[in-house]
């Protein structure tokens, strides 16, 4: 298998309801664009001068996709569940850093929290944070099992 630095990515985030745990997820994915992809997780360094995407084009059907993300399911009536990623890119667009987190919160809390993980990231590296971008998804869960998730997919072209 032969990899290369990614050259562009998107950023997005769903939630969605399935008949189970699983197929919630799935479904999630599905609305994201790829649900019918492999996605390969990645740890959380953005390539330099990386170029984002507004929405994932046409993929091969079982293409591996490298993926960062953060996702959630729960089938318990009443409770909300998110899950966000915060993306930190450096000054001059000279890489970057994403962050996950998913939990029993409003997304709100979510995104709070992985703007803090960024900022710690880039303060851990000395790296100066010229701008900061959030996904983020929040479900209650109703009378089915419900899922959220949040990612940053990289493609090679």
């Amino acid at each position: 298998m032969s990899w290369t630095t990614p050259k562009r990515a998107f950023m997005g985030a769903a939630t969605a309801e399935g008949g189970t745990k699983l197929n919630a997820f799935d479904n999630a994915l599905l609305k994201l664009g790829i649900g019918n992809v492999n996605l390969v997780k990645l740890s959380s360094v953005i390539p330099a001068h990386i170029e984002w995407m507004d929405k994932v084009h046409d993929v091969p059907i079982g293409m591996l996709l490298p993926t960062v993300y953060a996702h959630i399911e729960s089938d318990e009536p009443g409770m909300t569940i998110s899950a966000a990623l915060g993306v930190g890119i450096s000054k001059n667009n000279e890489g970057g850093l994403i962050y996950e987190y998913a939990g029993y919160c409003t997304k709100e809390e979510a995104e709070r929290i992985v703007k803090k993980m960024v900022e710690e990231g880039f303060a851990n590296r000395g790296w100066e944070l010229a701008e900061f971008k959030v996904a983020s998804a929040e479900i209650t869960v109703k009378d089915k099992p419900a899922a959220a998730i949040a990612v940053v997919v990289m493609f090679p072209y």
